[in-house]
């Protein structure tokens, strides 16, 4: 594989390292931003250090941060999913259903409902239309129950065996 390049904030360790990229390091970036789009903000930004060392700097702190620091007081599905994909090795295939699922109980747990309307629907809708109809279900059209998210969930087969830790 050929090295890639990226920035250092959002990429993987091993792609820090200059190593070839596998499956794992796109779920790591992933990991990453998802973290940054709950906290926002991760440990290394803003690092002080000069410009041909920040990135040395930034793949030193990924190696040593553990996933619950990394995680703070996020949910533990957080670490648990950071931790899962740091654990897998190069040749390993992800068990995408266990990381869906990761979240998707979470999501559930929290009350949340599966029916389109995402905060920038919403917030674009009211823009759109003013206040005279900010009804989030005129946001979107297909809506799903619980009872489909948790059938779409077994569908996906959860007894699956895979790399969990």
């Amino acid at each position: 594989m050929e090295p890639v390049c990226s920035r250092p904030t959002h990429s993987p360790s091993p792609n820090t390292f200059g190593l070839a990229q596998y499956q794992r390091d796109d779920l790591e970036s992933l990991g990453y931003v998802l973290v940054y789009f709950a906290r926002g903000s991760l440990p290394w930004q803003g690092l002080k250090a000069p410009k041909e060392k920040k990135s040395e700097r930034i793949k030193e702190m990924k190696a040593r941060l553990s996933a619950k620091d990394l995680c703070g007081d996020l949910p533990d599905e957080f670490a648990t999913y950071i931790d899962y994909i740091r654990s897998l090795h190069s040749d390993d295939k992800p068990d995408y259903s266990y990381l869906r699922k990761l979240f998707r109980k979470l999501f559930l747990h929290n009350g949340f409902t599966y029916d389109n309307v995402f905060d920038w629907t919403v917030k674009r809708y009211s823009e759109i239309y003013g206040s005279r109809q900010t009804d989030a279900s005129h946001a979107a059209e297909a809506t799903y129950s619980k009872k489909e998210i948790h059938e779409d969930a077994e569908d996906e087969g959860e007894s699956r065996q895979g790399n969990r830790p």
